[in-house]
């Protein structure tokens, strides 16, 4: 018999149908619970009503059982094991037409999978950075701590639930998206491609952002790459290193010239500068790089003649921009080219820029608004900065050194007076 909570619940926050089933009152000391709740793991109302109808039909075979009554494998009775009369009893009423079932088997349970084992095996074979494994790994540690268990196996609506979890702990929303349910929904993915899995549990959970508030441009300004660039011409303090005296003096300028990220040059070596056809460049290498592919681009002049390529020389096969012998960092989650970038995103803070700009990136802006202003092709400036073109002609032929040399060329130069 269907009780009250006869159809299926949609649960309030996460939308998911749910069923509950009161236990009858003579079966409640041999379940041990006075409700049954068992979700059925969709938001579709269709798909609950039929989930729903499976699950009510099991737990009435079970509280069948419960009662002493033999059920078939289609749900009907087959026979009372017993029946009480009074102070006597009748032999078990068989019913004929239909042969006993065979005695119930239960499946068995397939075996755990880690989920911590899982994502290993996932950072090894995708090959993540050390970056990335550092930042993920504690998470999936987290989760694991939320469900009480590492079994992917057992992972269903509980990504939800940590999901509202974590926002409520006022975590920002894109952090939630972007680092907690990334790692959990590409670890869980990698084991449906491995075949442990038989579904993504995470693939339908999302986060919703609300877009950040812009109130200036994104890039430096010209009063703002004036003040960072005639700050990179003081003398340096004698207690500085030179590798940190040389980052300050030439990053910015690099970057101003050749619109890279800050994290492309830091790791710059003296045999990174290079020459093709007469023309010199800077090999940025491509582990650095967002499209894993290394790029070569010209030095602009101006930088030839304030002594650029001097100071490189100097250097030879030693990184331009620190000495690992001598700073922090070192380990590949921690590398030493990516504190050199945080050092100089703290220098250019202190010099008063707005902080609305990302230090180490307004020079990526800048370097776009200024070759839109000056005409050069889009193909050009792309394949300049290192983006991925997304034209397919832009994959035919290929951009020659002077070309590039030529619209670099194209750059006003800054603090020309200098």
């Amino acid at each position: 018999m269907v009780h009250a909570f006869g159809t299926p619940k949609r649960h309030p926050q996460s939308g998911v149908f749910f069923l509950r089933k009161r236990v009858p009152d003579r079966l409640r000391k041999a379940v041990g619970k006075r409700e049954i709740k068992i979700s059925l793991r969709t938001r579709d109302p269709d798909v609950a009503r039929i989930r729903h109808l499976e699950q009510l039909l099991r737990i009435e075979h079970c509280f069948a059982q419960f009662d002493g009554v033999v059920v078939r494998p289609d749900g009907s009775p087959a026979a009372y094991l017993e029946i009480k009369v009074g102070t006597g009893s009748v032999p078990p009423l068989a019913l004929p037409d239909r042969p006993s079932p065979p005695p119930a088997t239960v499946p068995e349970r397939p075996a755990p999978v880690s989920l911590i084992g899982l994502f290993e095996s996932y950072a090894e074979e995708a090959q993540l950075s050390p970056a990335t494994i550092k930042r993920w790994a504690p998470l999936i540690a987290r989760f694991t701590v939320h469900l009480g268990h590492d079994d992917a196996r057992a992972v269903r609506d509980d990504v939800i639930v940590w999901k509202d979890s974590l926002l409520k702990e006022d975590i920002a929303n894109l952090t939630v998206r972007d680092a907690y349910l990334a790692s959990v929904r590409a670890t869980l993915e990698f084991g449906v491609d491995q075949g442990k899995l038989d579904a993504n549990p995470a693939a339908g959970v999302r986060v919703r952002v609300r877009k950040a508030l812009q109130e200036r441009e994104k890039g430096f300004d010209a009063t703002e790459a004036a003040i960072i660039l005639a700050a990179t011409m003081r003398k340096a303090s004698p207690n500085a290193a030179e590798e940190t005296a040389a980052a300050r003096r030439w990053v910015p300028w690099i970057c101003a010239y050749t619109g890279a990220r800050v994290n492309e040059i830091t790791p710059l070596m003296g045999r990174d500068f290079i020459v093709r056809d007469d023309i010199p460049m800077i090999r940025i290498r491509a582990q650095n790089s967002k499209t894993r592919k290394f790029r070569e681009v010209p030095v602009h002049s101006h930088l030839t003649e304030q002594g650029l390529l001097d100071y490189a020389k100097s250097r030879g096969a030693r990184p331009l921009f620190y000495d690992p012998s001598r700073s922090r960092g070192g380990k590949p989650s921690n590398p030493h080219f990516k504190k050199v970038g945080e050092r100089l995103a703290s220098w250019v803070r202190g010099l008063g820029i707005d902080a609305r700009v990302a230090p180490n990136h307004g020079w990526r802006h800048r370097f776009t608004s200024v070759a839109r202003f000056i005409g050069m092709p889009e193909d050009v400036r792309h394949a300049i900065q290192g983006h991925a073109s997304t034209k397919i002609a832009d994959k035919y032929g290929d951009t020659w050194p002077q070309v590039f040399q030529r619209e670099i060329e194209k750059m006003p130069r800054y603090l020309e007076e200098t």
